[in-house]
């Protein structure tokens, strides 16, 4: 019912401002507090039309209220500024310098992973450096402010050990695709892109667009399936021939014939092996050519591409291209190059209609005399 009140944190949520959870956590913590001179000595602060909200997490709203901030303890509102003076501007709607250096995107090559260096495996934050920014998209104005003295980038010195050429941890089709001058590179002391994380995952051995942002309302719009945000994939794929050591331990004793048919990728309940949640159904998949296909979906799991190719479909799949997230392309971006995301795709990220999960409706089967009665 419109105008009926509702939690701040729920606000806060759907302003983009924080997280329902952490939202509670700030509120738990200020109602904990005595008086206002203890909230001095908290990192975060909610306040509400100027005033400190200390009555817990179960303070509820107006729906449409707007007049919200988050502060540190000791810097409350000015008792002279009027509500006016702090409403919140959601993200998409900030002054474009103050967000422009929020997200960026690297075309991400094969051999680095888009988590933590773990296991001799390079992290894909290894790639964000100076050298490897192209601003080809941007007037030379703006390309002199992102890169000059004043720009809002930051690079902080890793050292990192180089790509181990022996260790196991690497597999070996993947050692074979990286250039050999790649390989023996070491760069003790590399300048990378400071305080940004990847906004989702893209295996080791795929390639194409992974996001980094420090903005959490951007990661969260990114991540959450909700969002209804989609990403494309170009596969390239060959006849899979029989189950790999892995899948036999897992139970898996022969594979399907390899098939043309991409109807059960629609379907609901489709389950790989050994998964005990089962997969959504894809939002489009063609045939682009005799061993080309392409895919388009909201949500997807680990790896579920690669094991849904084989366990669904008989296929193997020999490349893996993700060629956008929502409106972001890199279609002329080099492999193992970054830029930051233009005014027009932050925008239209915000702009995409969450999507709802429908409520399912139990339907009661009708008794024989029911439909003696006439009842369908």
């Amino acid at each position: 019912q419109s105008g009926m009140p509702i939690r701040l944190s729920k606000r806060m949520s759907e302003l983009g401002m924080c997280s329902r959870r952490e939202a509670t956590e700030i509120l738990r913590r200020a109602s904990e507090c005595v008086d206002e001179r203890m909230l001095r000595t908290l990192d975060e602060v909610i306040y509400l039309r100027g005033k400190p909200v200390m009555g817990g997490s179960a303070v509820k709203i107006p729906p449409e209220e707007m007049h919200i901030e988050i502060r540190a303890g000791d810097d409350p509102p000015d008792e002279n500024e009027e509500p006016e003076d702090f409403e919140f501007v959601p993200y998409a709607k900030r002054p474009w310098n103050e967000i422009q250096a929020d997200t960026i995107v690297l075309k991400k090559p094969i051999g680095y992973v888009s988590g933590q260096e773990e296991h001799d495996h390079v992290p894909a934050v290894r790639l964000l450096t100076k050298d490897n920014i192209a601003l080809d998209h941007v007037d030379d104005e703006e390309q002199q402010y992102l890169i000059g003295e004043d720009s809002p980038f930051r690079f902080d010195v890793w050292k990192f050990a180089g790509f181990d050429t022996v260790a196991k941890s690497i597999p070996r089709h993947i050692r074979k695709k990286i250039p050999e001058d790649q390989l023996k590179e070491k760069r003790a002391n590399l300048e990378t892109l400071s305080g940004y994380a990847p906004a989702g995952r893209l295996d080791i051995d795929s390639t194409g667009v992974l996001i980094f942002t420090k903005a959490g309302v951007m990661a969260r719009r990114l991540i959450e399936p909700k969002s209804g945000i989609r990403k494309e994939y170009i596969v390239k794929v060959q006849p899979a021939v029989q189950p790999t050591h892995i899948e036999r331990k897992l139970g898996l004793k022969n594979l399907p014939r390899p098939t043309r048919d991409l109807k059960v990728l629609f379907r609901r309940g489709n389950r790989l092996l050994n998964e005990r949640i089962s997969l959504k159904p894809l939002v489009e998949a063609e045939w682009l050519d005799d061993v080309t296909m392409r895919f388009v979906m909201v949500e997807g799991k680990k790896r579920q591409i690669r094991r849904m190719c084989r366990e669904l479909l008989g296929w193997h799949v020999v490349d893996l291209l993700r060629t956008s997230v929502g409106p972001v392309r890199v279609d002329s971006l080099p492999e193992g190059k970054w830029r930051p995301l233009t005014q027009e795709e932050v925008t239209a990220i915000f702009e995409t209609q969450p999507k709802h999960p429908k409520k399912s409706k139990s339907r009661r089967k009708s008794s024989p005399a029911s439909n003696l009665n006439g009842s369908n």
